[in-house]
C-alpha cells in the first residue's frame, strides 16, 4: 500500500481553514487513483479522479456504460468492461452487472443487436409484415424479407388481398383482370357497331 500523503482542507469550529493530511492507508482506491479527499460534513475519505472506468468512494464501482469483469480482481486495470449496447436496439448505453443491455420492443440479445421471432431488422426491430406461417401473402403474392408482399399483376394491399380493379374501375391500371377484360370486350363490341353504322 502506498505511503504517500494527500492534503485537503477542513474547517474548524472557528470557521478557519485548517489543513489536514490524509494518509494513504485510509484511502484505499484499489490502484485506480493515488489521490484522496476528506469530505468534512460526511466525515469520510474518498478517492479522487478514479481511473480505468471506475468510480465510487474507493473506486470499487464501474462507471455508467461499463460493467464489472467477474474474472478480474478489484485492483485489475480491466476490472470494468464497456457495455457496447447497440445504439438503435437498446434503450440506453447502460447494462446490468452481467453485461446485458436493456432492449427496445422487438429487440433481443446481450447487446440488443438481434430481433425476436416475428420481427425483422431494419435500423431497429419492426413487426413482420408478412411471413410463411401466419401472415401469408394472398393471391399468389410473395413475401420479401418479412417486410412486404410482392403482389402479382391485378392485386394490391399489404397482403395482396385486394383486387386492383375495384367496382369504380379507378385502379385497373391495364391489368389483365376480369374488369379490364370486360372493358376490352365492350370496346370491341362498340367498335363493331360503329363500323356497321358507317357501312350503312
Amino acid at each position: 500500500m502506498q505511503a504517500t500523503w494527500s492534503s485537503s482542507l477542513r474547517h474548524g469550529e472557528d470557521g478557519e481553514g485548517l489543513p489536514i493530511q490524509v494518509m494513504a492507508s485510509y484511502c484505499e482506491c484499489y490502484g485506480h487513483s493515488n489521490r484522496c479527499s476528506y469530505i468534512d460534513f460526511l466525515n469520510v475519505v474518498t478517492c479522487v479522479s478514479c481511473k480505468h472506468n471506475t468510480r465510487g468512494q474507493h473506486c470499487q464501482h464501474c462507471r455508467l456504460g461499463f460493467y464489472r469483469n467477474s474474472s478480474a480482481e478489484l485492483d485489475d486495470e480491466n476490472v470494468c468492461i464497456e457495455c457496447n449496447c447497440n445504439q438503435i436496439g437498446s434503450m440506453h448505453d447502460r447494462c446490468n452487472e452481467t453485461g446485458y443491455c436493456e432492449c427496445k420492443e422487438g429487440a433481443t440479445g446481450p447487446k440488443c443487436d438481434d430481433c425476436l421471432p416475428n420481427y425483422y431488422w431494419r435500423q431497429g426491430c419492426f413487426p413482420n409484415i408478412c411471413d410463411d406461417e401466419l401472415l401469408l401473402c394472398q393471391n399468389g403474392g410473395t413475401c420479401y424479407q418479412n417486410q412486404r408482399c410482392i403482389c402479382p399483376v391485378g392485386f394490391k394491399g399489404v397482403l395482396c388481398q385486394q383486387s386492383r380493379c375495384e367496382a369504380d374501375k379507378k385502379d385497373c391500371d391495364g391489368a389483365p383482370s376480369v374488369c379490364s377484360s370486360l372493358s376490352t370486350t365492350l370496346l370491341g363490341v362498340l367498335a363493331l357497331q360503329l363500323r356497321g353504322w358507317v357501312d350503312l
